[in-house]
């Protein structure tokens, strides 16, 4: 799952947390072009129980979740839908 976040320093800050408070192991990426209108963006991706923790560590942080997204792949690709 993916969670996009507004910045760099947004998403490793919640990385950070993630780690250090609640043992979620998570990355940070560069969010896919398709799913952005600015063409930039960062987003958190995590496993997709760990989707209410998420919420609770970027509400501590005062950190605003734009969307989160579900990943599936589907042949070679891989789709993103909304949650």
């Amino acid at each position: 799952m993916l969670a996009t976040v507004a910045s760099i320093n947004s998403a490793n800050r919640l990385k950070a947390r993630l780690t250090e408070k609640y043992s979620v192991p998570s990355r940070v990426i560069q969010t896919p072009s398709s799913l952005t209108k600015e063409g930039c963006g960062y987003s958190i991706r995590f496993d997709n129980s760990q989707k209410s923790t998420v919420e609770k560590c970027a509400a501590e942080l005062h950190i605003n979740i734009r969307a989160f997204f579900r990943e599936e792949t589907n042949n070679t690709d891989t789709v993103y839908i909304k949650e």
